[in-house]
């Protein structure tokens, strides 16, 4: 398997508490995607990106998701996150992070992967 990790930076309102209402938040998406060896093997010898997965539609995908709604729970951004990048082509797994950075005072940084 080939491995694609991608880090993103994505600024958005997101939360329950009330104090996470009417602000942003800045946060860390990491995406871990593999891909069968042989579409990558396919694309390294072709040349051709239509051989494997385009990375950018990686990047499409969180910065569209984020901008459909407000999210209150990491845990429905990263599953529809997860679940879209699972249905494109060549894809074998997906695994989506993401970090709110000082969700509270005392937790500089908490992360929920799924």
């Amino acid at each position: 398997m080939a491995t694609i990790e991608m880090e993103l930076h994505v600024r958005t309102e997101i939360g329950i508490a009330p104090t996470e209402r009417g602000r942003e938040q800045a946060l860390t998406v990491l995406l871990v995607v593999e891909v069968d060896d042989r579409h990558s093997d396919a694309a390294a010898r072709e040349g051709k990106i239509g051989a494997t997965l385009d990375y950018g539609r990686l990047r499409q995908i969180v910065h569209q998701v984020f901008a459909e709604r407000r999210w209150d729970l990491l845990e429905q951004v990263t599953t529809t996150i997860r679940d879209r990048i699972r249905d494109l082509e060549h894809v074998a797994s997906a695994r989506v992070g993401i970090t709110k950075h000082h969700a509270w005072a005392d937790v500089p940084r908490l992360t929920l992967t799924r």
